[in-house]
């Protein structure tokens, strides 16, 4: 699989910060000596030839995705070979544009390129349409197809925690961030049918593009961007029964998004991140008699969904939660199970 003419690497200037050409050893059965060598020695059962799949940009929970799909291409013994990709903002259409050559099965995207990437794909699925936001293109011929599976992961981790009867669920929330994982939230509130949504970003002027991309869609109920101040969290915090953390504060252990005391009895808390098993943000709701997840189960649901539209094939569940546990050095018995 040679590079296409023009886009051969050099020292002095490699595309896409040399991670284009990189390509990362899979798990299934491949030689240590390099991709191309590696195609070689496929056991004489695989008939389909080696397709690339790249993670573009740079994210915390990048690493937990390749090991969960590199898992479960093993499993379901696919040739897929992933790749990471960090390109600049002004080469992600070059980027892009390299995925529509048959050697490769799409992309994974990552911040910060998910509201670009949509942008640039050739059809969108409706989520993807809805939230301005797309974490996996899947080609299709010469075309690219943008999906939005965190979408899916929000869902799952909204129907973990809020009453089985859609119906029951609360009509305000208050949610935290503006990222393509808040555009995912939103998305997923407004068509829950949520009356105020109220969106706290530390750079106002992000949960603003957030509030205006989806102004045709929060017709007939208010959703607003509020400057992350005590005064106005406490406000909304005192109305909303359900609270979203999407800013990614969290991540590092001992960091909460929000002090205790501006947390409400009874609320129902989804705190989107990975790599712990409860956050203080949890911890503090909880002890208020809130209801609290964190972001597991909603990134194995989105993982599970992204496989199956890369594969067509139905996600090996099991595969893919151990792989996370294993990435996260947490015990598997731990890690959310999708559908609890």
């Amino acid at each position: 699989m040679a590079e296409r003419e023009g886009f051969e690497p050099s020292e002095e200037e490699t595309p896409f910060n040399g991670l284009a050409n990189r390509r990362t050893r899979p798990l299934c059965d491949l030689s240590a000596s390099g991709a191309d060598d590696s195609i070689k020695a496929l056991p004489a059962r695989q008939t389909r030839p080696v397709q690339r799949l790249p993670v573009i940009g740079q994210s915390f929970a990048h690493s937990a995705v390749e090991a969960v799909q590199r898992a479960a291409f093993e499993a379901a013994d696919l040739p897929i070979v992933i790749e990471r990709w960090e390109p600049r903002p002004h080469q992600l259409p070059d980027a892009i544009g390299e995925l529509r050559d048959d050697a490769f099965a799409g992309a994974l995207v990552a911040a910060p390129h998910k509201e670009r990437a949509a942008s640039l794909a050739d059809l969108l699925s409706d989520d993807a349409k809805v939230s301005g936001a797309a974490n996996i293109l899947v080609r299709d011929g010469a075309r690219l197809r943008g999906h939005n599976t965190d979408v899916d992961g929000v869902r799952a981790g909204l129907a973990g925690i809020l009453p089985r009867a859609q119906a029951s669920w609360p009509r305000q929330a208050v949610v935290l961030g503006a990222g393509g994982g808040a555009r995912a939230v939103v998305a997923v509130l407004i068509g829950s049918g949520f009356q105020r949504i109220a969106v706290f970003n530390r750079h106002l002027h992000k949960a603003e593009a957030v509030v205006a991309h989806f102004a045709r869609a929060a017709r007939g109920m208010e959703l607003r961007a509020l400057p992350w101040h005590e005064t106005f969290l406490e406000v909304e915090l005192g109305r909303a029964k359900l609270l979203v953390n999407a800013s990614g504060i969290g991540v590092e252990e001992g960091t909460s998004a929000l002090p205790a005391e501006m947390l409400g009895a009874g609320l129902f808390v989804l705190d989107l991140v990975l790599n712990h098993l409860s956050t203080p943000l949890m911890v503090d709701a909880e002890a208020r008699g809130g209801t609290v997840a964190n972001g597991q189960a909603s990134f194995l649901a989105a993982s599970a969904k992204t496989f199956q539209l890369l594969t067509g094939q139905d996600a090996p569940a099991e595969v893919m939660r151990s792989a996370l546990a294993a990435e996260l050095g947490l015990p598997e018995e731990g890690i959310a199970v999708v559908g609890d």
